[in-house]
């Protein structure tokens, strides 16, 4: 695990350990309970340069959780889905890689993949929320138990509909379906990689051929 201390807080406060990693997966800090970072507060951290333009860092429950670097396999991986997912969905929905997703005033991950409604300015006005969320893309290598056991279980109380997690050392796609309060009631592991549907929330139907999503 690493960790990134500060003493640098937000408005001028001091406080140790703003920010966690997502090597090592865990609920809020004692810190992130007693201050809970909101969303709000969060864009103003980078606004103001506490937060540094080379910080990739997503917020979870009130605490800013430093992402890991991104091996090859895992880049590699997320590009292949986003233009598989734009070749199938065409102008029918909009694909974001990595950008943020609003859950709540006090959470706004980036997964690596969402498929979005589509909107006249791209959401450019404001990022999406639940409500625009047609599907997120998880893709796990290092932090598979973090985007499991941390990520997904907020996704299903925001009622996001579905949620792929794309194990890559396991060489396994789970497909997350019907959220509740308690996480996600429907798992199913997709077998077929050759027929993968998308929910395109209309009549529209696409299948995806993700049969080269993994090596070997």
């Amino acid at each position: 695990m690493f960790r990134i201390e500060t003493t640098i807080g937000y408005a001028g406060t001091r406080g140790p350990d703003m920010i966690t990693s997502a090597a090592a997966p865990r609920r809020a800090s004692s810190l992130a309970r007693v201050f809970r970072v909101s969303v709000t507060d969060y864009h103003r951290m980078g606004e103001t340069g506490i937060l540094g333009p080379d910080l990739r860092t997503e917020l979870i429950d009130g605490e800013i959780v430093e992402m890991p670097p991104i091996g090859h396999p895992h880049a590699g991986t997320v590009n292949l889905l986003a233009n598989r997912l734009k070749e199938a969905v065409g102008p029918h929905a909009v694909v974001a890689v990595q950008n943020p997703v609003w859950l709540n005033d006090h959470s706004e991950p980036l997964p690596d993949i969402a498929l979005l409604r589509p909107r006249p300015d791209y959401y450019r006005s404001a990022h999406p929320g639940p409500a625009d969320v047609l599907l997120l893309a998880e893709v796990a290598d290092s932090s598979l138990a973090y985007d499991r056991e941390i990520k997904l279980p907020r996704y299903a109380r925001a009622g996001i509909p579905e949620v792929w997690l794309v194990d890559l050392a396991g060489c396994r796609l789970a497909i997350h379906r019907q959220p509740t309060e308690d996480g996600y009631a429907e798992v199913v592991a997709a077998d077929d990689l050759s027929a993968i549907a998308l929910p395109l929330g209309d009549d529209t139907r696409r299948i995806l051929d993700l049969t080269a999503l993994f090596i070997g």
